[in-house]
Order: C-alpha cells, then sequence, then structure tokens
C-alpha cells in the first residue's frame, strides 16, 4: 500500500499540494484525475521522490520513503514520466537492454507484445512518433520489478486500439502490483479501474 500522510508539496512560491492523504491499494488500478494544474504530476513526483515534499510522510510498502535508499526505492516503484527525453540515437532494443535482466519483471514479453514494439526494435529511439516514444517509456516502466507502477498519461498519444492493448497489459499486472494511472481524458476509463482518486 501507498499511505501518503498530510504531505505539502510547493514549486517555487506556489502551495500545490496542501497537507494532502491517500491511500493506494498494493493491488489493482488507481486512476488520478483533475483539472489542469491541480497537482497530479506533482503528486506522482513526490510518490516517486523526484520531488521533495515540505511537510508529511510517504509511505510504500510500510516503508518511509524519505529513509530508503535509492536502490532500494526503485524495487518499491517505477515511474513512466509523462515525457521522457530520448536524446540519445539509441535502438529500441538498446534502450530496453538498459534494465537488467535480473530486473525484469515476468510480463517482459507480454509487454513488449502488448506496446507493440516487436517491429520497431532495431528503430533509433529519437526517430519514433511520439506514440512510439511514450509506448518505449511505458515499457521501461513496466519490465522493472516493483511494488507499484506511476504512470503519468501513459495513454495520452495513443489511438484507441493502443489504449486498449496498454490498459489489457495493465490489467494483468495489476492483479499482483499497483497501478496508479494519471489521465486527463476519463470519461471513457472509470470503468476500467478498481479505484479514484480525485484531486480538485
Amino acid at each position: 500500500m501507498i499511505k501518503i500522510d498530510a504531505i505539502s508539496v510547493r514549486r517555487g512560491n506556489s502551495l500545490v499540494l496542501n497537507e494532502y492523504s491517500a491511500q493506494i491499494s498494493e493491488e489493482g488500478m488507481t486512476l488520478l484525475t483533475g483539472p489542469n494544474g491541480v497537482g497530479k504530476t506533482t503528486l506522482i513526483n513526490a510518490i516517486a521522490r523526484s520531488l521533495p515534499i515540505s511537510a508529511g510522510k510517504i509511505e510504500i510498502s510500510d516503508r518511509d520513503i524519505a529513509q530508503t535508499s535509492a536502490k532500494e526505492l526503485a524495487h518499491l516503484r517505477s515511474v513512466s514520466p509523462q515525457r521522457r527525453a530520448f536524446t540519445l540515437a539509441f535502438s529500441v532494443a538498446e534502450v530496453l537492454g538498459f534494465i537488467d535482466e535480473v530486473e525484469r519483471n515476468q510480463h517482459w514479453q507480454s509487454t513488449i507484445e502488448s506496446l507493440g514494439l516487436h517491429d520497431i526494435m532495431t528503430a533509433k529511439v529519437t526517430e519514433l512518433s511520439e506514440g512510439q516514444q511514450q509506448r518505449v517509456s511505458l515499457a521501461l516502466a513496466l519490465i522493472q520489478e516493483s511494488h507499484f507502477y506511476l504512470l503519468d498519461e501513459p495513454l495520452s498519444a495513443q489511438d484507441s486500439q493502443f489504449q486498449e492493448r496498454i490498459l489489457s497489459q495493465l490489467k494483468i499486472i495489476a492483479t499482483k502490483k499497483g497501478v496508479l494511472v494519471v489521465s486527463h481524458n476519463t470519461d471513457s476509463l472509470h470503468s476500467q479501474f478498481d479505484q479514484e482518486l480525485r484531486l480538485n
């Protein structure tokens, strides 16, 4: 379980989250929603510990992330950011190969297949479309062995076919792991999730 206990997060002089609390189940799919600018990405980054909190505490699987080493934290959560900058012209296979084989979870093969990456494994990641780059970024997160998967807008650049394929793969993973998905387009997504957190 992820326990968020009265956290406050600032960006510059702005208080984005103020004493926010929530719990996210250790298994299942959780949808994080809310208007633009309300702090969804900020919350994801706080849980990932890529953004510091100014008050409160976050625990993942009963571990205080502020007291957890970077190596241990990598096993607690895996993150797919809203935008991942691919600046070096590695092939998709090389990019995915950066994840050590012992770190890849049991859904490695099905993840590659469901995200439609087999046919572009030799392509340079810098030459891919936005949607293809997004799927490579998502694969980097999903093939790692973690307790929770924090996915910021993983569906935004995908057509309806790949949205369905991605959601199907996430449901498989969520039978044993926790999956938190940020999305701005939630009209057709609510029924796909076990829980919804809404920021206002």
